[in-house]
């Protein structure tokens, strides 16, 4: 895998350092303790009420019942007195059905699938000593197209848009996606993936080609 190195600070030019780092339960702990906890759930938005450390179990053991493989990761930085201040975290399954597949065709197609994808807001990374605002959702998105690339799975990758509190909060969050170039699939064409999510229109996908697009779009970053 051609992982980044480094992660852009939001609004300039610059970049800083950062590594992609392999989680385990102890470092899902950390983050819904000194993270999630006091900092993205008292907001209240998309994601304020997930269990980061219940969703790393149960993702690990149904995907596995499932002969899939749960990964989760975190996305680094140096914080005050050198130590790694988490940025960004995601937990992905592999190999997935491919929400790409057009309607009416076999689901032969894997990709890896975003399950959880979440980011550290300001006032957290503050707290470690960690004063600039990044960039998160392209290394994260380019993080799960290199282990799709590494497991001969062309770079497709997919995820299902969270719902908020209101439509405005859920479409806000689907043109996210779609303004970094994830196709999104047509609700009501065919794609299901019981028993966890219906097929609900908030499927967004990379293709192979546009993955590949994506990732050159992030090699300054590796």
């Amino acid at each position: 895998m051609s992982l980044i190195s480094s992660i852009r600070v939001a609004g300039t030019t610059r970049t800083v350092s950062a590594e992609i780092h392999p989680c385990e339960f102890k470092n899902v702990q950390l983050w819904q303790r000194d993270i999630h906890t006091p900092h993205i759930k008292p907001k209240g938005g998309i994601g304020s009420d997930w269990d980061w450390p219940a969703y790393f179990i149960g993702c690990n053991v149904t995907e596995a019942a499932a002969g899939r493989q749960a990964l989760t990761f975190q996305i680094r930085v140096e914080g005050r007195d050198g130590d790694a201040v988490p940025v960004a975290q995601a937990i992905l399954s592999l190999p997935y059905a491919f929400p790409g597949t057009p309607a009416g065709v076999k689901l032969s197609k894997r990709c890896v699938f975003i399950w959880y994808i979440a980011a550290a807001p300001q006032a957290a990374l503050r707290y470690f000593g960690v004063n600039d605002k990044f960039a998160t959702l392209a290394p994260l998105l380019d993080t799960a197209i290199q282990v799709s690339l590494a497991h001969d799975f062309e770079g497709r990758i997919g995820l299902h848009a969270a719902l908020g509190a209101d439509a405005q909060a859920s479409e806000e969050l689907a043109k996210k996606y779609e303004q970094q170039g994830l196709m999104r699939r047509r609700k009501g064409s065919g794609f299901f993936r019981p028993p966890f999510r219906r097929e609900d229109g908030r499927l967004f996908y990379f293709d192979a080609d546009g993955a590949r697009a994506y990732a050159a779009a992030q090699d300054d970053l590796r």
